[in-house]
């Protein structure tokens, strides 16, 4: 169970696998957990893999003045990027795929790829009502109906017709501690002064921006526009699936894994 001190922040993650080093971020309220096997498929596929439990969620430490801010969630993951073999990919979803960007957008030479998971950068009247909606579920809602309230969104229509089982684990497991909805809550404050046109315009490394075609909270539309704000980015939209791409598409993850796979440019 690495861990590491940053600016008085603690830092937890888990780690499997040896190769070149991949990050996972994870979405709004959640930790490592998120990923479930995934950290395991990617150690299979030749990467150190290490997915992060931000800071304010156990086992890492509490926010400072409980206060999300993308900037030092950003340097977070850098810090753990640093302990792992170069060059390091940044994989994020959702929220985690914001943090991805803001740290890739500091141009580390730690950073060797940016992959963005059912994220936009960019900021829309629709985004700001689904941000709104995620403070609300946290501050005003019983956690134990929070899977509930959730999976119609988190998951596409495929995947919700053809696996009802999976998903009713998943809303059963869901049982958010006061720490995870607190943390929930501060994300969703930030999210809606999130400002990510600058940052995408600042990306140097080579990235990567999936969407699921079924993804009903970060349209495909959104992520395109986003791949378009990313000098030289690449935009791929997966049929049959949602926003927990990589849990919906197998087809998504092996994307991933072949452009992590590519030779950089001048090697």
């Amino acid at each position: 169970m690495p861990k590491l001190v940053r600016a008085e922040r603690t830092v937890h993650w888990t780690q499997e696998g040896q190769g070149p080093g991949v990050v996972l971020v994870p979405g709004l309220g959640a930790g490592a957990r998120l990923f479930g096997t995934l950290p395991r498929r990617f150690a299979r596929a030749g990467f150190t893999c290490a997915a992060v439990d931000p800071v304010g969620l156990p086992p890492s430490g509490p926010l400072p003045q409980g206060a999300y801010d993308f900037a030092e969630a950003a340097a977070d993951v850098l810090a753990v990027a640093a302990t792992l073999p170069a060059p390091v990919a940044l994989v994020g979803t959702s929220l985690g795929g914001k943090v991805a960007l803001t740290a890739a957008a500091t141009n580390s030479p730690l950073v060797g790829r940016l992959v963005m998971l059912g994220s936009s950068a960019l900021q829309t009247e629709r985004s700001q009502r689904v941000y709104r909606w995620f403070e609300i579920l946290a501050t005003e809602v019983d956690g134990r109906w929070l899977g509930e309230l959730t999976a119609p969104f988190l998951f596409g229509e495929t995947f919700l017709n053809q696996k009802p089982g999976v998903v009713d684990d998943i809303v059963r497991s869901t049982r958010p501690s006061p720490e995870v909805l607190a943390l929930m809550q501060s994300q969703a404050a930030a999210l809606r002064g999130f400002a990510g046109e600058g940052l995408c315009a600042a990306v140097r490394c080579p990235a990567l921006c999936l969407a699921g075609a079924e993804d009903l909270l970060t349209l495909p539309s959104e992520v395109l526009a986003t791949a378009a704000a990313i000098p030289g980015a690449r935009h791929q939209v997966f049929e049959k699936a949602g926003h927990s791409l990589l849990l919906e598409s197998a087809a998504a993850f092996d994307a991933v894994v072949a452009f992590l796979r590519q030779t950089p440019q001048g090697a």
